[in-house]
């Protein structure tokens, strides 16, 4: 994917807003220009307001994170970029999708439960403050 330096940091500072600071700038420049990253973006009243991130290795996809500016939620951007996301790693050959999500992030977990993700375990203590919820959900159907 070719973006400019500044949509680049556009995306890092949504990145930062929603998560504050859990990705560096170089990890998050080093997962764009990797061949296994999937990248979906939102434009809303022409500016960047949301993106869904994570990679593909062999058939198994996973969703990094899912930035949607406060300005711009509840209004199903999170839904809608989540759907082109597992669309897009199906098409490009992924059987089943994963992902870790904060256990106290409640909004999160309704919108992958209502997207057909299952929880499969607890990471315990996997966040500094917080445990880690593993989801998954078969995408080949």
């Amino acid at each position: 994917m070719i973006f400019s330096q500044e949509d680049i940091d556009k995306l890092f500072a949504l990145e930062q807003l929603c998560f504050g600071g859990d990705w560096t700038r170089e990890t998050f420049l080093r997962e764009l220009e990797s061949p296994l990253c999937c990248l979906e973006v939102t434009a809303c009243e022409g500016e960047i307001c949301a993106f869904a991130l994570g990679k593909l290795a062999a058939d198994e996809a996973e969703l990094y994170q899912i930035c949607v500016h406060p300005d711009f939620r509840r209004r199903g951007i999170a839904a809608e970029l989540l759907g082109r996301f597992l669309d897009s790693m199906k098409a490009r050959g992924a059987a089943v999708c994963f992902l870790e999500v904060r256990s106290r992030n409640a909004p999160a977990i309704a919108l992958y439960k209502s997207s057909g993700f299952e929880q499969i375990s607890v990471r315990r203590g996997y966040y500094s403050d917080d445990d880690a919820v593993i989801m998954r959900r078969n995408i080949t159907v």
